[in-house]
C-alpha cells in the first residue's frame, strides 16, 4: 500500500529530512577541517546551514518525483545537495593553515544539536503518524 507523499509533505518530513542532510554534510566538512588542522596549505571548508535551508525552501515547488519501488532512483536533484565551500582567508589560525580548531569544535557542537533536533522532530512526526494510523493513543 502506498502512502501519498502529500501526507509527509504536510507533516514537514521533507524539511526535516533536509535538515539531516545538510547537518550531515556540515559534519563531514568540520571533520575534514579537524583532521587537516596541521596540513600545510589546507583551506578550511564549511557548509552554510542557513543558506542551504533557504535554498531548499525556495526550491520547493511540489513537483517531487515519487518513488514507488525500491529500485527507483532517489528523488534528489544536484541542487538539493548541500554545497561545501572553501573558507577564503589568509589568516593562518593554526600557524599552518586557516583552520581554527576552537571554531571547528564549536561548529561541531552546534551541528550536533541541529542533527539531534532533526532526528527528534522526525521521530515525533512518525510517532504521530503511527498513532493516527492506529487510531488510538499509545
Amino acid at each position: 500500500m502506498l502512502i501519498n507523499n502529500s501526507i509527509f509533505d504536510k507533516m514537514g518530513v521533507p524539511y526535516f529530512e533536509r535538515v539531516l542532510d545538510v547537518a550531515s554534510k556540515a559534519q563531514k566538512a568540520t571533520a575534514s577541517n579537524i583532521v587537516n588542522v596541521n596540513t600545510p596549505g589546507y583551506d578550511a571548508k564549511e557548509v552554510n546551514f542557513i543558506d542551504e535551508m533557504k535554498r531548499s525552501v525556495a526550491g520547493q515547488n511540489g513537483n517531487r518525483m515519487m518513488t514507488t519501488d525500491p529500485r527507483h532512483l532517489p528523488n534528489s536533484t544536484p541542487d538539493q545537495i548541500a554545497k561545501i565551500h572553501n573558507v577564503s582567508s589568509d589568516d593562518d589560525a593554526s600557524g599552518v593553515n586557516n583552520v581554527d580548531i576552537e571554531k571547528e569544535m564549536g561548529d561541531l557542537a552546534e551541528n550536533q544539536m541541529l542533527y539531534e533536533f532533526g532526528t527528534k522532530k522526525l521521530a515525533r512526526t512518525f510517532a504521530s503518524l503511527r498513532m493516527a494510523i492506529r487510531g488510538k493513543a499509545q
